[in-house]
């Protein structure tokens, strides 16, 4: 069986970076755009494809909020991400793993101790994390559940725990 994945698409591939228009609206926010789209325009810059900054969006709105952004003239395609090689795919993955398992040991029983018993079910949902995708859907949700029982305070613990996790992955250049 082979385990690798398949190769990503064209599409999947493609770099987008901020036209003139698109910085200014950076700073201006000017336009009636969604807020969603506002978050993409701040994730692109010209290096990542497409497939990179889905990971930050909803499953199935990437194009759309692209398209949105095409449509105000704030971002042009640039150009096709390398295909990755099978060297780095497998630095990159272990690096992935090696964040994820660190994620979880910064999240370990935080949740309960946000929210009592009510947070060993979140507590759970971060442990049984298969990847740092995942993982970052059950905070969104799981940090969105501490803002509301908890208050602001709480949540922003629960984010500054594994912050430095996902900043140094920004850092390494990763998503």
């Amino acid at each position: 069986m082979d385990t690798r994945p398949t190769p990503p698409t064209e599409a999947q591939r493609l770099v987008y970076a901020r036209t003139a228009a698109g910085e200014a609206e950076i700073s201006a926010r000017a336009l009636p755009i969604s807020s969603s789209a506002r978050r993409l325009l701040s994730l692109i810059d010209g290096r990542r494809a497409v497939a990179l900054l889905s990971n930050f969006i909803r499953v199935g709105e990437l194009e759309a909020l692209a398209g949105e952004l095409l449509t105000h003239g704030l971002i042009e395609a640039t150009g096709l991400a390398d295909l990755p090689d099978e060297a780095g795919r497998l630095a990159r993955l272990r690096a992935e793993q090696a964040a994820l398992q660190d994620a979880k040991r910064r999240l370990q029983r935080l949740f309960e101790g946000e929210l009592g018993t009510a947070g060993h079910v979140w507590d759970a949902r971060v442990a049984d994390s298969v990847n740092l995708d995942v993982l970052r859907r059950v905070l969104r949700e799981g940090v969105d559940v501490v803002f509301y029982r908890s208050g602001e305070a709480a949540a922003r613990r629960i984010v500054a725990a594994v912050r430095p996790v996902f900043d140094k992955l920004r850092s390494q250049g990763q998503p």
